[in-house]
Formats: structure tokens, C-alpha cells, sequence
């Protein structure tokens, strides 16, 4: 019973490619993200439109596979570290993610479980459970533990993941790398959106507005505290290290 499953499963994965009276032309090409090499497929009706198949690799090794229907993301997709271990898996239906989504550090052990159907965080890990944050409602504030702190999604090693693809190591007027470690404080509303970014300990001026850029671009998305079964408005504060392995900026 278990083989049969998994043949239909893959068939499944499959139908988008094979459905009737859609030609398809396979595309690869270097992806925009230097050093990747995307590979799908297009209609050769209408060649703006993805069907079938995707994958990105870097180095010759795997990093995303899925598949688009009509141009969306479809189905099943997962992306991998370079050592071949899931990060994130689950599924889209039509370009918008929909049930059960994993998300793994680069170990390979889950840190959240999140049901995009219901909105439902199923599975968390942070070291901030019982952590007392400061909640905001008007120009009232309070300290207290919530029954779940903000969370960044995907977990704290996505978290880390993307404040390092985005940091640059400033250099100051001197020619000199100032290192050390900043303090930005904001606010995560009771949507999930940061706002109110201010630094609370700096190291340097550039090091300092380097470090509030970053978090104010940083692409994931924040699941805001629950305090009483209520979405809430909550003061965050993350720690920017800059040190020898930071980038530094490259000038052309």
C-alpha cells in the first residue's frame, strides 16, 4: 500500500508537465542570486508562463525544488542547505502556501511547525518562552511574559540567515572596521509588522545605521505575541554583531 502511495504521489507531482495540449520548453539559465543555476519550464504558447518543474542549484548541488501550475507555485516545495539537509518544506496551491509548513536549522532539527490554513503556529522553539517583554497598547505599556513571544518565521537560524545575506561591515572615516555588537529596539505590531526602529546602543554611526537598515529590510516575515489569547503590540530587541566575518561593502 505504501509503494502505490508513493507512485501516485509522484505522478501527482508530475501532472503539471504532463497535462494535454501544453507544449512545454525547458529553461536554464544563471538565476539573478550570483552563482545559482535556475532549471524549469515554460509554455511554448505563452513563454511568461512557468509549468512544471523547478529547481535551483548552487555549486552543482540542489538548494530548491518544486513545481509551478499556470505560472504559481504548485504543490510541494523544499529548500536545502548545501549539505543537502531541508530547511523548509510544505506546500503552495496556486501560489499561496496553504497547510502543514517545516522549517529546520541547518542541523536539520525542526524549530516551527506552522498551519497556513488555520494560521496556527503548531511547533515552536525559542530561547524567549519565558522571556517578560514589553507590550504596547496606546501610550500604555507593560512588562510581562506572553503566552508566545514574537517569532520570526522560520525560526531563529532563518532569522540569522538573513540579517548575515544583508549586513555590511561600514567603513568609518579613519579606514578603520569598527567591531562590536548594536542594539536595535522596535515594535512588532499585533499584524506582524515592525515599525518604530531606533537604535538603544551603538558602537559607530555607520555600524549603527547599517545595523537599523538591516532590520528594517530583512525579507521574513514576523508572527506577532499572544498575550491572553490576543494578538498584541510588542517592543523587540535584536543584537547586530559585526565582526572579521562580516561582508564588507564592495565598491565598483
Amino acid at each position: 500500500m505504501k509503494r502505490s502511495t508513493t507512485i501516485l504521489l509522484l505522478l501527482f507531482s508530475l501532472f503539471p508537465i504532463l497535462l494535454p495540449g501544453k507544449e512545454l520548453k525547458k529553461i536554464t539559465r544563471q538565476s539573478p542570486i550570483p552563482g545559482f543555476v535556475e532549471t524549469y519550464y515554460i509554455l511554448k504558447s505563452d513563454t511568461s508562463v512557468r509549468q512544471g518543474m523547478y529547481k535551483l542549484e548552487a555549486l552543482g548541488k540542489l538548494v530548491v525544488e518544486g513545481n509551478y501550475n499556470a505560472g504559481k507555485r504548485d504543490s510541494t516545495w523544499i529548500q536545502y542547505n548545501l549539505n543537502g539537509i531541508a530547511r523548509t518544506r510544505g506546500w503552495f496551491k496556486l501560489g499561496k502556501r496553504t497547510g502543514i509548513w517545516d522549517f529546520f536549522n541547518d542541523l536539520g532539527q525542526l524549530e516551527q511547525k506552522v498551519d497556513f490554513s488555520t494560521g496556527e503556529v503548531l511547533f515552536y522553539q525559542t530561547i524567549f518562552a519565558q522571556h517578560p517583554f514589553r507590550v504596547i497598547s496606546g501610550k500604555d505599556s507593560m512588562i510581562t511574559v506572553l503566552d508566545r513571544p514574537p517569532l520570526y518565521l522560520g525560526g531563529t537560524s532563518r532569522l540569522n540567515d538573513d540579517i548575515s545575506s544583508e549586513i555590511m561591515l561600514p567603513l568609518h572615516k579613519s579606514g578603520e572596521r569598527v567591531e562590536g555588537t548594536v542594539f536595535v529596539r522596535f515594535t512588532i505590531d499585533s499584524m506582524g509588522k515592525t515599525l518604530d526602529h531606533h537604535l538603544l546602543k551603538g558602537i559607530g554611526n555607520a555600524c549603527n545605521e547599517e545595523a537599523i537598515r538591516v532590520i528594517k529590510i530583512i525579507p521574513g516575515e514576523w508572527l506577532p505575541g499572544i498575550l491572553k489569547g490576543k494578538s498584541v503590540n510588542v517592543e523587540y530587541i535584536i543584537p547586530i554583531i559585526f565582526d572579521k566575518n562580516t561582508k564588507s561593502p564592495e565598491f565598483f
